[in-house]
């Protein structure tokens, strides 16, 4: 059944063709009708088994990529400090760390629900979500799918057997989450080549701050970088092999570095969600003023 709009608030009428308990997927049907969406949704090529996390386009799709929280207005305020960056008289820039009061928040981790590449038994191209199951209880995901679909490019379809969309489903599936560079030394200069545009986006008076701490991890000479792409946009990766870990980096005001202990290849075939999930990371530096310590030590 075709779904259109900006935004549905009930899944149940969406779902009359499908059978209760079958498994179906939200497709995008003929992407090349949308092409500049498809490309903003951070598919550059279409071909059969790419898999990529959305870029963030809009609410759902950040959603989506970054989570959010609960606000807990029913408890007392508590301290917590924002970093925000100053200029000394002699114009560099400096980190301070800002206490202020909020009501205590719980964080809900990001669906990261992934699009990938099909063809079907027309050999025509689709988008689509991974398995979704007509269930009550899973209500609330296959919504949030359908209005991803619907901010990302205005309308979807479910697919299912029972109206003959019959995918491929045996194409080995690539994801493209990110651009590995090739292996070898990345001093400042190479580095800063690479991610100058991502630090673009960044508001211009937190620019040097991130850019310095980019230089910082890029004076322990890893040999091994990798940008982010789509929904990963933002998210650099340093490899040092010698010490048996990789930092990852981002471009975000008031987040955090993450070491990570396993293997490229393992961790490249991770969602966002499981990424930075606290059983994997080894180490998290939040981007505070001691933040330069805590690197240093690592190191050390």
């Amino acid at each position: 059944m075709k779904i259109q709009g900006k935004r549905i608030r009930n899944i149940e009428k969406y779902l009359g063709d499908i059978e209760e308990g079958a498994t179906f997927r939200i497709a995008l049907l003929q992407p090349n009708d949308f092409e500049n969406r498809v490309i903003r949704a951070g598919f550059n090529d279409l071909e059969s088994g790419i898999q990529i996390l959305p870029n963030v386009v809009g609410p759902r799709s950040r959603f989506n990529a970054e989570g959010g929280f609960i606000v807990h207005r029913d408890r007392e305020k508590e301290t917590r400090f924002r970093e925000l960056v100053i200029t000394d008289w002699h114009g560099n820039p400096h980190t301070v760390d800002i206490a202020y009061l909020r009501y205590p928040r719980t964080s809900i981790p990001p669906p990261s629900i992934e699009l990938t590449v099909m063809e079907n038994d027309r050999r025509e191209l689709l988008i689509i979500s991974p398995d979704l199951v007509n269930e009550r209880a899973n209500y609330t995901d296959i919504l949030h799918v359908a209005n991803l679909f619907l901010e990302l490019f205005g309308e979807c379809d479910t697919v299912g057997d029972n109206n003959r969309v019959i995918l491929n489903l045996n194409v080995p599936v690539r994801r493209l989450n990110w651009t590995v560079l090739p292996v070898g030394q990345y001093p400042w200069e190479r580095v800063r080549a690479s991610i100058d545009t991502l630090v673009d986006r960044v508001r211009e008076n937190y620019q040097p701050i991130i850019r310095q701490r980019f230089e910082t991890i890029s004076s322990y000479h890893p040999n091994f970088m990798a940008i982010g792409r789509a929904g990963f946009n933002g998210y650099v990766v340093f490899g040092f092999p010698d010490r048996d870990f990789f930092v990852l980096e981002s471009i975000y005001h008031n987040n955090a570095t993450y070491i990570l202990g396993n293997d490229w290849e393992e961790l490249s075939q991770l969602t966002k969600a499981d990424l930075i999930a606290e059983e994997l990371y080894i180490q998290r530096f939040e981007h505070r003023v001691n933040w330069p310590e805590e690197v240093r030590n690592l190191f050390g």
